[in-house]
């Protein structure tokens, strides 16, 4: 899950609508409709997706794109199911997906008529009343359009992850910080580190800290050293020296101190304590 800033996109989505005349819309990695501008589908999706048939086609190729958009991390354009054409921008830091933001539902002009022609005869007034004037209504845009439209949204996605518009909820992040601290468990890792791994400022970082972790983000980094080093007392044969190395301390005086603060033991009291259970 995520969590949002529904003031900042809100105002974000609208702007993008009114220079688009494109619904746009917010998915968690998980797929979950998160916000959307506006609140209802185009007329003609709306209405053929009362039919559970039809709004299972839709659902369908939607999964199948948002797939292709999360294995490639990359921009997928695409025409639907029914002519239709749709895009997915990811929205991804260093750790992989965070979600997606779609635009869709419109018409390459030069082959609207075709398509609508098609539409018309597909979808009758009997079955779906009110259809024929909703497929007229389908925006027609041409490929420069199209083209232009993906790249703003490329940049709002670029520029709502920048400005934590759009964030990893908690566990999500400290999951992350986990997983980046035990692939890099040997270094002496430090706040620059943290920054570059993340794309994120200092100042911000720190507040993400203290919101997330509880501690500063050295502080941290310390505890799941110390967590990583108990492990290895316990798993393996290795000497306490050769543990201190592997945490990421060079100073095997520093190492004795810091797991002796957060034990409450020495490193060698620990394992023997653990080894005799």
């Amino acid at each position: 899950m995520l969590n949002i800033s529904q003031t900042n996109l809100y105002k974000i989505f609208r702007d993008f609508y009114t220079l688009t005349n494109m619904r746009v819309v917010l998915f968690s990695k998980e797929q979950e409709q998160l916000m959307e501008y506006p609140s209802t589908r185009h007329n003609f999706c709306d209405l053929i997706c009362k039919n559970s048939h039809w709004a299972k086609k839709c659902e369908d190729c939607d999964r199948k794109n948002v797939e292709i958009c999360s294995k490639g991390e990359k921009t997928v354009k695409y025409s639907c199911h029914l002519g239709l054409w749709e895009c997915i921008v990811p929205i991804y830091d260093s750790n992989g997906i965070l979600g997606y933001v779609m635009f869709g539902q419109v018409l390459s002009d030069h082959e609207a008529t075709a398509i609508q022609e098609r539409l018309y005869q597909q979808f009758s007034e009997e079955e779906f009343p009110g259809i024929r004037d909703a497929i007229k209504q389908i925006p027609a845009k041409s490929k420069a359009e199209l083209d232009a439209c993906i790249t703003v949204l490329q940049a709002l996605a670029s520029y709502m992850l920048s400005n934590q518009w759009v964030t990893p909820q908690k566990s999500e992040f400290i999951r992350h910080m986990d997983k980046f601290i035990e692939k890099n468990i040997e270094k002496n890792i430090g706040v620059e580190d943290v920054c570059a791994e993340f794309h994120i400022r200092r100042t911000r970082l720190y507040s993400v800290a203290k919101d997330y972790l509880g501690c500063s983000i050295a502080e941290y980094i310390r505890k799941q050293k110390i967590l990583y080093a108990c492990r290895l007392l316990k798993e393996t044969d290795d000497s306490v020296n050769q543990i201190a190395y592997n945490v990421g301390f060079c100073d095997y005086g520093h190492f004795s101190r810091i797991f002796r603060d957060m034990q409450g033991m020495t490193a060698t009291a620990y394992r023997k304590l653990h080894r005799h259970r």
